[in-house]
């Protein structure tokens, strides 16, 4: 470990090699030679004996400087210009200058990104545009058991100001990064520390900091503008305090301006578009491949993000589908949580590969706003199934029969006919001729006809007498009719030769 004599300098150093993680300590002890087997802390000591030694030693000066520049490399990615501007490595083989008369960078903060830190480049989003860095770039350490905080200071000109003032798309935010081994020109999502804490002036920002679980590059940058005071030269204080980090993170404070939804879909209305000809002539290409029946299929009008019916009909020109979404619902899903992502087909797209759909849109142009479907031919016809002249393809018209159940009922000819006949129902009828007295009641009130309605209480059934009793002559309003009865031929059921009294039929 380091000693109480150490310089400053060789404190600062152990100080560094205690935030590298177990990789960049490999890399180290790899570099001088060193074993790079055991745990972290083993690998720690042994690189800070090291340096001890060569910091302690003549005639080293080349191999500490060399190893003291390796250690800022590992720990503040992007300091290989500044360290050559200001002169880290000795002219003289020996180590007779001063160590603490070499300039050091700052401890708690860092020199602007675009000195230090080229690597930290943003990935860019349609809804912002970064105008100006109002801070720099500052390093938050890696903590696995402890807090920490850093601080941005942020100084507004007279005409930022004024500017902030006046025009509301003009925003203050604060932009995180997570250390990945990045390098330069690799662009990084906004990431900021699981468990942090945001205050501007000393107010709690109220804003989402972490994004979706497991869904890197959904997180938005923390708007502050609210919160800090637009004066001149006044310094706003912006304190970000975190914990337990496995990783270092780079956060700074950016001048941006807002792109309202409402601009984007008027972009997308103006620039390229899918014509109505390029869908027709995928859907006849598809008919074409003889492993898929083209078949008709029905398109909703409806967005599946907001379930209400499509404004403005767009898709990615990835995608193979013809269903669409809405353009203002998809984009104001994706400001929220800008996962990029087709709602349809969850194919991974973005903001240039969005078009408006000019078929889908003569659908929605030519159809009454009640109407959330339209059945779409493989050759690129479409119709209304709710319009009743154009019948639905493949559809089958139901058959209409009455809900009555005549089965159980023998029709009898009327007077006028010179020979009476009976109709003979299959042997299944007798079944359907047991019914309760309710139901046979309610047939006898709704059906109009002529017909003998049997039905017992008792089972089997074994006899029926048809000449007819009081109850039923006082409730007929008709005289009866005279003739000769006949033989019905039921199994289990026989008539007696006499007269029967039935009624005539409506």
């Amino acid at each position: 470990m380091a000693s109480s004599q150490a310089s400053p300098e060789v404190l600062n150093l152990v100080a560094l090699i205690k935030t590298l993680t177990n990789p960049q300590l490999k890399d180290l002890l790899r570099n001088e030679g060193l074993a790079v087997s055991g745990v972290k802390a083993s690998l720690q000591m042994r690189i800070i004996d090291y340096l001890e030694r060569l910091a302690n030693s003549d005639g080293n000066g080349l191999r500490y400087d060399a190893l003291k520049r390796r250690v800022y490399q590992s720990a503040i990615p992007g300091t290989m210009s500044f360290q050559s501007n200001t002169g880290f490595q000795s002219s003289h083989p020996s180590h007779s200058s001063p160590v603490h008369s070499r300039p050091l960078p700052p401890s708690n903060s860092m020199a602007p990104s675009s000195q230090t830190h080229p690597a930290v480049i943003f990935k860019d989003s349609p809804f912002f545009t970064v105008l100006s860095a109002l801070t720099p770039v500052v390093e938050c350490k890696i903590r696995e058991q402890t807090r920490d905080s850093v601080e941005m200071r942020v100084n507004l000109s007279s005409s930022t100001a004024a500017d902030l003032q006046t025009d509301p798309t003009l925003r203050v935010m604060v932009y995180c990064a997570a250390d990945s081994g990045l390098k330069q020109f690799t662009k990084s999502d906004i990431a900021f520390p699981h468990q942090v804490e945001l205050k501007a002036n000393l107010d709690e920002v109220k804003a989402n900091l972490r994004g979706l679980k497991n869904k890197p590059g959904t997180t938005q940058p923390a708007d502050i503008t609210n919160y800090l005071r637009k004066k001149a030269n006044y310094t706003n204080n912006i304190i970000m305090t975190y914990a337990l980090t496995q990783k270092k993170f780079y956060a700074l404070v950016n001048l941006v301006r807002l792109h309202p939804v409402e601009d984007l879909v008027s972009q997308l209305q103006t620039r390229k578009i899918i014509s109505k000809e390029q869908v027709i002539r995928e859907m006849k290409n598809r008919t074409q491949d003889t492993d898929i029946v083209a078949t008709s299929s029905v398109m909703s009008l409806k967005c599946p993000l907001s379930t209400l019916r499509i404004q403005v009909p767009c898709r990615s020109i990835v995608c193979t589908h013809n269903q669409c979404f809405d353009a203002s619902s998809f984009l104001e899903l994706q400001k929220q949580a800008p996962t990029w992502t087709c709602p349809v087909c969850a194919k991974s797209t973005s903001f240039e590969s969005l078009q408006v759909d000019q078929y889908v849109d003569e659908i929605l142009q030519s159809t009454s706003s009640e109407v959330d479907q339209v059945v779409v031919e493989p050759s690129g016809d479409w119709s209304n199934p709710n319009d009743t002249d154009t019948p639905k393809p493949g559809g089958v018209t139901p058959k209409s029969y009455d809900d009555d159940d005549d089965d159980d009922l023998i029709e009898i000819s009327q007077p006028g006919f010179p020979t009476p006949t009976v109709k003979q129902e299959p042997a299944h009828s007798t079944i359907m001729l047991e019914r309760t007295p309710a139901q046979s009641q309610s047939r006898e009130a709704s059906t109009p006809s002529s017909a003998i309605r049997q039905s017992s209480k008792k089972r089997p059934i074994v006899e029926i007498d048809l000449t007819g009793s009081d109850d039923e002559d006082d409730e007929s309003p008709m005289p009866p009719i005279k003739r000769s009865a006949h033989s019905f031929g039921f199994r289990g059921i026989s008539l007696p030769e006499s007269r029967s009294s039935l009624p005539p039929q409506s």
